[in-house]
C-alpha cells in the first residue's frame, strides 16, 4: 500500500517536472511569464475536484512514460 502511495508521488513529481519544463521553454521562446512549479503541480486554481483529479493522473501517467523511456534508452546505450 505505501509503495503504490509513493510510487504515484515520485511519478507525479517527474510528470509535473516534464511537464513545467516543456511550459517554461515554451513560454520563455514566445516571451511569456513563465508559470510556476506550484502551478503545474497542483492545478489551476478554483478548478473543480475532477479536474484536479484529471491534471494529477495525467501527471503520473506522464511520469511513469518519461521514467520507462529513460530506462529503455539508458539499456539501449548500455
Amino acid at each position: 500500500m505505501i509503495e503504490s502511495i509513493i510510487g504515484s508521488l515520485f511519478f507525479e513529481f517527474v510528470g509535473a517536472l516534464t511537464k513545467w519544463v516543456v511550459y517554461a521553454v515554451h513560454h520563455k521562446v514566445r516571451g511569456r511569464e513563465v508559470i510556476s512549479f506550484r502551478e503545474m503541480w497542483d492545478g489551476r486554481k478554483g478548478s473543480q475536484k475532477s479536474e484536479i483529479i484529471m491534471h494529477g493522473f495525467s501527471n503520473i501517467i506522464l511520469g511513469l512514460i518519461v521514467v520507462v523511456g529513460l530506462f529503455v534508452l539508458v539499456l539501449k546505450l548500455t
